[in-house]
């Protein structure tokens, strides 16, 4: 019978199939089996006998489930004109998620998206050798997290991602040199906190003019980075006594930015600034004390923004942007240079980059592309330039790029690295390629078949049934123990 291996026919509703991958538990299996009302259930083995003994046998399945992230290619080729309802299987105080800017330049605000399930409260953790850039408390069960840092480094750039003290994820990118900003100060009094913002402003490599009113007619200018040529603001900063200040009206009206800081009395200066400048803030009082505390070291007048459609808040801090004909921003926090003087330089950095980071004109020649990239799966790549970008320099290869239809700045190409480590893109930038295969990366490889196309509505087919490798196992075992037995008995 070994030798034979009989099989007989079953008929089998495949209108809805469920596929799992290695390491599944009966349990998971079963469960999903009932609560999904599931015909039939496979191993990724199993399947790929059906179809060799079948070649129909793909056409005929409805519905297709697949349970786990561990897809053969031997499976996805057979299911590549089949869509696909995945169901990930991602073990405890495991990635399930994760995301950030694979080049990005130096200054810019680092943003770190993922997904987790924990099995209890823990601590995450995004550190530079001994130094946290920044932290999250995670609750138990399942949790979204974002973690934000400014870029302080040029070149190739290794983080570690850390749930309480245990390495999660190397965060892995490239930091370009940053453009410089041509930033304009229009003060009606020298103070410490615009001197400070002036000082971090030059010292990012930006060209700043500092235009102080020290007596009536009188004005004062002080240049950080000067240069010979003809300075032109593309960012103002001011208080809101300039608002109706022609320098300023002219930037906005050219589409430049203006930031408003020591605003002292909000709601006048709100109404001056939507007098002048055509802007719609709206302030509500929320506290009759001076000030509202928000760390240690930062407060902010009592006072929060009203919701409005053009409107976009900054972080959690209470600074925000409307966009009319150039950028507008409003600060309602109070002297933010303390935060400096008691070695806070990150916080401080965090809030003004980010900041300046939405009020600057797009960088020309700027490419997007999200990490983690893992090796032999494909990644997709924009590159935002006003001239026309027919092609892509990456690795030893030259790529063609596609304009977008609906942005003609836009161009983006897709591409699948073939080589690990560090590779170079374009002429001065490179990006980290992963080789390992962790499930994040094989579960990217499931993503171009999920929900695609039009899903069959299966039928009843005939299925080969066998005896499995464990039934003869057992057979084989009862019998040599029935052997043994009968020797003992005789």
């Amino acid at each position: 019978m070994l030798v034979i291996n009989p099989s007989w026919e079953k008929k089998a509703d495949t209108s809805k199939v469920l596929i799992y991958s290695e390491k599944i538990d009966t349990q998971t299996i079963q469960q999903l089996k009932d609560s999904l009302q599931i015909g039939e259930v496979f191993s990724q083995k199993d399947f790929n006998r059906r179809v060799k003994e079948n070649p129909n046998f793909v056409s005929k399945l409805g519905k297709i489930y697949f349970l786990g992230q561990d897809a053969t290619p031997e499976i996805l080729s057979k299911l590549s004109e089949h869509p696909i309802s995945w169901i990930p299987k991602f073990g405890i105080d495991e990635l399930q998620d994760i995301r950030w800017n694979g080049i990005i330049r130096k200054g810019e605000i680092q943003e770190i998206n993922g997904k987790i399930e924990l099995s209890e409260a823990k601590t995450m953790k995004i550190k530079w050798g001994n130094q946290v850039l920044d932290s999250l408390n995670l609750p138990k069960g399942f949790s979204s997290f974002n973690l934000r840092f400014p870029s302080f480094s040029i070149g190739q750039t290794s983080l570690n991602l850390e749930l309480n003290q245990n390495l999660l994820q190397t965060i892995d990118y490239f930091t370009a040199k940053t453009l410089p900003q041509n930033i304009l100060f229009i003060l009606s009094n020298p103070d410490f906190e615009s001197k400070t913002l002036a000082d971090w402003l030059g010292k990012s490599g930006n060209k700043v003019e500092i235009q102080t009113t020290i007596a009536k007619n009188t004005v004062n200018n002080v240049s950080i980075n000067k240069n010979t040529n003809k300075f032109t603001p593309d960012i103002i900063i001011t208080d809101p006594s300039n608002a109706s200040n022609s320098l300023v009206k002219k930037a906005f009206s050219e589409g430049k930015s203006v930031l408003f800081i020591n605003l002292e009395n909000p709601d006048l200066a709100a109404k001056s600034i939507n007098q002048n400048l055509g802007t719609k803030w709206k302030l509500k009082k929320i506290s009759n004390e001076e000030n509202r505390q928000i760390s240690q070291d930062l407060s902010a007048y009592p006072y929060q923004f009203e919701t409005y459609a053009l409107q976009k808040s900054i972080l959690d801090y209470p600074i925000a942007i409307q966009k009319k004909m150039g950028k507008v921003s409003l600060s309602l926090l109070n002297e933010t240079f303390q935060l400096k003087l008691s070695g806070d330089s990150l916080t401080y950095s965090k809030i003004w980059q980010s900041v300046f980071q939405a009020l600057k004109p797009s960088n020309d020649n700027n490419i997007e592309i999200q990490a983690p990239i893992y090796q032999n799966i494909n990644t997709e790549i924009a590159l935002n330039s006003t001239n026309f970008q027919n092609h892509l320099s990456i690795e030893d290869d030259t790529i063609k790029t596609n304009q977008s239809a609906l942005n003609q700045t836009v161009f983006k190409a897709d591409y699948t690295f073939r080589k690990t480590g560090w590779q170079p893109l374009q002429d001065s930038l490179e990006i980290y390629v992963d080789g390992s295969q962790p499930s994040l990366a094989r579960a990217n490889l499931l993503k171009p078949y999920l929900k695609t196309g039009t899903i069959s509505e299966g039928s009843e087919q005939q299925l080969t049934v066998k005896l499995t490798e464990w039934a003869w196992f057992l057979v084989i075992l009862l019998i040599l123990a029935g052997i043994w037995v009968e020797a003992k008995i005789g």
